[in-house]
């Protein structure tokens, strides 16, 4: 059955398959543990060189005075160190906050999403950021597989590729499919490819393959809509109200 909250798995035929990936933000967390160690101990290592200059020429002869220069540079490898330091970690946390928020794969009953975090910029003194959002329609997806290195993921089939503000790109999914609270994004603004090369930021790259080639397998196994011959008597009788499945819910994926 399939999962209308989209933050699980759904089953079919016993096997369990994740739908929504989530960025893996590790590797930031390492770089600023390496970034953080490096520059901590390059500015410790000079800061002591810089004490040891001092200690000698304060102490090595009577008339000897420290140079204003040496405590200057000092005082400044000190503090530089600090800075970097604080400039890296924050560098690092602000990068694992936003491919926390707007890095996943989103994979729906009749097509995929994939969204990366693309920076961000002050535009008229606002804070605004850029995301790239490729939409897969399971009606023309071909095939999925990672690249020779593993690092990347190749998708071919009939996608959809947006490039812009990220407030404009948030959607809607009703009945399985992709409706953008923009209704000019629904007919264009993007760039059509037959081929797109993301990374494999999502874990390993093979569970996602994996889970756009089952999804494309249940989506060929949807069955037709039943064409309804119109009859007086329907027109006259009172229809009961068709149930809602799973599939027909709607939710939305915006971030305003």
């Amino acid at each position: 059955m399939y999962n209308i909250l989209n933050i699980g798995i759904f089953r079919n035929g016993g096997a369990a398959v994740r739908s929504y990936f989530h960025c893996q933000t590790f590797r930031f967390a390492r770089r600023k543990a390496v970034w953080l160690t490096l520059t901590g101990s390059v500015f410790a290592e000079a800061a002591f060189i810089s004490f040891i200059i001092l200690f000698f020429g304060m102490f090595g002869s009577e008339n000897s005075s420290p140079s204003p220069v040496l405590l200057y540079a000092a005082a400044g490898s000190v503090t530089a160190g600090l800075a970097l330091c604080l400039l890296t970690a924050f560098s690092a946390d602000r990068k694992t906050a936003r491919h926390s928020r707007y890095t996943y794969a989103d994979i729906q009953l009749k097509f995929a999403a994939v969204s990366l975090y693309a920076g961000e910029m002050r535009i008229n003194g606002f804070n605004t950021i850029f995301r790239e959002l490729y939409v897969i329609p399971f009606g023309s997806f071909v095939s999925a597989a990672p690249d020779e290195n593993g690092k990347k993921i190749i998708i071919r089939g009939k996608i959809r590729r947006y490039f812009m503000d990220s407030d404009f790109l948030g959607y809607h999914i009703r009945g399985g499919d992709c409706e953008f609270d923009s209704m000019l994004l629904n007919a264009s603004g993007f760039e059509e490819m037959n081929e797109a090369v993301i990374p494999a930021c999502f874990g390993k790259p093979e569970r996602l393959c994996k889970s756009l080639t089952e999804a494309k397998k249940r989506f060929d196994e949807i069955p037709p809509p039943r064409k309804h011959v119109f009859r007086e008597a329907d027109f006259v009788r009172r229809r009961p109200k068709k149930r809602a499945m799973p599939d027909d819910f709607d939710f939305s994926r915006s971030w305003k």
